[in-house]
């Protein structure tokens, strides 16, 4: 808008008028020391800079948020990897996951205990609820486990044991914040199964968790107020890998189980949905990162050469060779480069945290870190994308016509 009130606002006859030169009576001048460093190219490369101060930010922050951009894709690709490996390398340490039709006595769990190839049982009780805090309300549910559970863990974002307490529940921070609730506080609970009592549960701790919106109790507390002591709704495995399909099929033609799921097919199931959805934004949003990046960088290129072309020619007429005239303009490229990068990292990280938040769900947070990995990959695309721009930009340099170049218009 600004440049077309400008165009709009230019008289015609003024249009029409060779540009005027620009002022330079008033440019930096080097000291003895400094000329004795830098060679007459560096020093047009810097006085270029200083001249047009605001055009240099504004080319230094487009590059930077070009990096930023990459930055952040490379984050929360590395992002997902994590969530995945926490997931069923951390919190889920089971082999496998066995349902029940209903709550069953914990006597279940001595029959599994006692099949060949079960070398470890861990019960637990999942329980469909609706939390209710005031107008607020959640659908969900209690997970219920041993007050020091080792096949399936409940843990923080910082990936510390979560202390599963007796005399409370235990939420998740985005349940915490949508049921608008605090520690301390009393939380109504509409229990959706059996004698589908309301509970009155004192929340005892909020923690930051990286799975869902999870809440945990103590499996015998939680019992003791169904009133129904010693059940449980099913139990996490640890089996021996060479008796895992022969237990698969023994368990799940039991008439008590559900369902059996192994920890590979679950594995496999969430990284499938991870990939797709928007999930898989993540890819399509890399590549346009890459896109931009390169654009930014190459245009910024373009543009210079296109105005100072004249310039160019009137250096290479002057004596000036190839390679000078061509460092002339692409060091300004270069240095404006050098110079996007430290702000591009910054601005990546920030970029991280809004882009890991928009495809956090429900079903899974997006935890975000400084990864150094993804800084240096987008800094390496960004010095990537700045060589080829320099390349192309050098090539169109040979080429230029001195005639044409030195052509004023009238």
């Amino acid at each position: 808008m600004l440049v077309l009130r400008r165009v709009f606002a230019l008289a015609p006859a003024e249009a029409m008028r060779p540009p005027t030169p620009p002022d330079f009576s008033h440019s930096l001048s080097f000291g003895p020391r400094l000329r004795a460093v830098l060679d007459q190219p560096s020093r047009m490369v810097l006085r270029n800079l200083i001249r047009q101060p605001g055009r240099a930010v504004l080319a230094v922050l487009g590059i930077a948020l070009g990096m930023a951009l990459s930055v952040s894709m490379l984050s929360v690709m590395s992002a997902f990897n994590k969530t995945l490996e926490v997931n069923f390398g951390v919190v889920d340490r089971s082999d496998a996951t066995v349902s029940f039709i209903e709550p069953l006595g914990d006597q279940t769990l001595f029959a599994l205990a006692r099949m060949q190839g079960v070398l470890q049982v861990e019960p637990l009780r999942a329980v469909a609820v609706i939390f209710r805090n005031g107008r607020r309300s959640y659908r969900g549910s209690i997970t219920a486990l041993e007050a020091k559970p080792h096949l399936f863990r409940a843990l923080d974002d910082a990936l510390r044991p979560l202390d599963i307490r007796a005399d409370g529940i235990i939420l998740s921070r985005a349940l915490a914040d949508e049921l608008a609730i605090e520690p301390g506080d009393e939380l109504l609970v509409d229990v959706r199964e059996g004698r589908r009592p309301q509970l009155s549960i004192a929340v005892v701790g909020i923690a930051d968790t990286l799975l869902g919106s999870p809440a945990f109790m103590e499996l015998a507390a939680l019992n003791r107020l169904l009133r129904e002591p010693h059940r449980v709704s099913g139990a996490y495995l640890r089996i021996d890998s060479a008796a895992s399909d022969r237990l698969y099929r023994e368990i799940k033609d039991m008439p008590v189980v559900a369902g059996v799921t192994l920890s590979e097919d679950s594995r496999a199931s969430f990284q499938q949905q991870m990939d797709t959805g928007a999930g898989a934004m993540r890819y399509v949003m890399a590549v346009i990162a890459a896109v931009i990046t390169f654009g930014i960088v190459y245009n910024s290129a373009r543009i210079a050469f296109a105005e100072r072309a004249r310039d160019l020619a009137s250096l290479r007429v002057v004596g000036l060779t190839r390679a000078e005239v061509g460092f002339v303009l692409l060091g300004e490229l270069g240095l404006l480069t050098l110079l996007a990068l430290p702000v591009g990292s910054v601005l990546g990280y920030y970029f991280s945290l809004a882009v890991a938040a928009g495809f956090s769900t429900d079903l899974y947070r997006v935890p975000v870190e400084f990864v150094p990995a993804s800084h240096g990959t987008a800094a390496l695309a960004v010095l990537s994308a700045a060589i080829i721009s320099g390349l192309l930009v050098k090539r169109d340099i040979n080429r230029l016509d001195l005639v044409s170049a030195l052509k004023t218009r009238e």
